[in-house]
């Protein structure tokens, strides 16, 4: 019970730590505007496509993270009314 309810909390901890990245990465988006007077719209460009990837790989951090932990709290469920049963 005490790994299933570490892996939850890890899966947990990962998800908090994607969301928090896709906040920055969505706040350096609108940023943009304070990149120093940049004229160069080859650099933007490309800074446009590193935050639109990072972006793009948070939120399929933060998805995998969310069914690990509902994997896992589907499983610590089971392991609880295995218990359960046991004991009866």
């Amino acid at each position: 019970m005490l790994v299933s309810s570490i892996a939850r909390f890890n899966a947990i901890n990962n998800m908090n730590n994607a969301a928090m990245n896709m906040m920055n990465t969505m706040n350096s988006f609108t940023n943009v505007s304070a990149f120093g007077g940049e004229h160069d719209l080859a650099m933007l460009h490309e800074k446009d496509k590193k935050l639109s990837l990072d972006l793009a790989s948070n939120s399929l951090l933060y998805k995998i993270s969310y069914l690990q932990e509902k994997a896992e709290q589907k499983r610590q469920q089971q392991e609880v009314k295995r218990n359960l049963d046991v004991m009866a």
